[in-house]
């Protein structure tokens, strides 16, 4: 194995299996629990984003709560990834993971500023999540070349597709009706009712986006069962 940067996280394998569920899973189950609790709240409209379903109550602290944990576990997870598992090409190994956690962090502050109140600080701490995302696995993919698994290899590739797909069409179908009125002064309740032909077909895609990005996640779990068991 070549040499690493910074430390290993004190973690036997089992340990870094478990953060590997929790990395996909808990994030997962927190958007699709909020998003039940949105529903039988009278939501604005159906289809909705998913950051639509960071408003006040339940949903807000089961969406809040449960991202800010799993974004900590995904730099965890993206940095015990980098020190277990053996890459073809180390360097850009590392590059991959810098990207990682910045795209981990990001999940963690588009929990943080709800859409409702910080918009602006929304948008772009989900555009890192969502483009980091992808980026960390378009660069994994090439990173790991001939030394990933099979499957893990099989499950990225499914699961950039999704995600890339899912982020062009959402922005693809969202921006020009966004950008067809005068926002200005609008809540973002106001500029969501107006944009909801764009929303239409952007949410769905964002909904494929997010099991994308999921899905790559739990991709990496084939190559932990197959790396060496670390020494602790």
């Amino acid at each position: 194995m070549h040499p690493r940067y910074g430390r290993r996280l004190p973690l036997t394998h089992d340990q870094g299996v478990l953060l590997s569920h929790t990395s996909w899973g808990l994030p997962a189950v927190t958007i699709v629990a909020a998003m039940v609790i949105h529903f039988f709240d009278s939501p604005r409209a159906v289809p909705f984003f998913i950051s639509e379903v960071d408003e006040r109550g339940v949903q807000d602290a089961v969406f809040t709560i449960g991202l800010s944990i799993a974004g900590v576990a995904q730099m965890l997870y993206a940095w015990h990834l980098y020190h277990t598992v053996d890459a073809q090409r180390p360097k850009l190994w590392f590059i991959a993971t810098l990207v990682g956690l910045v795209a981990a962090l990001n999940s963690i502050l588009v929990s943080q500023f709800d859409t409702y109140d910080y918009v602006e600080e929304h948008v772009l701490t989900a555009m890192l999540a969502f483009g980091g995302g992808v980026l960390w696995s378009l660069l994994s993919t090439v990173a790991l070349g001939s030394k990933a698994t099979v499957a893990g290899h099989r499950l990225r590739n499914i699961g950039f597709a999704m995600a890339a797909i899912g982020f062009v069409v959402m922005l693809a179908a969202f921006q020009p009706v966004a950008n067809n009125f005068d926002a200005t002064g609008m809540s973002t309740t106001e500029f969501l009712n107006q944009a909801q032909e764009g929303v239409v077909i952007a949410a769905p895609a964002e909904y494929v986006l997010v099991a994308g990005l999921l899905l790559c996640l739990s991709s990496f779990r084939h190559e932990l069962l197959s790396a060496d068991r670390p020494e602790n």
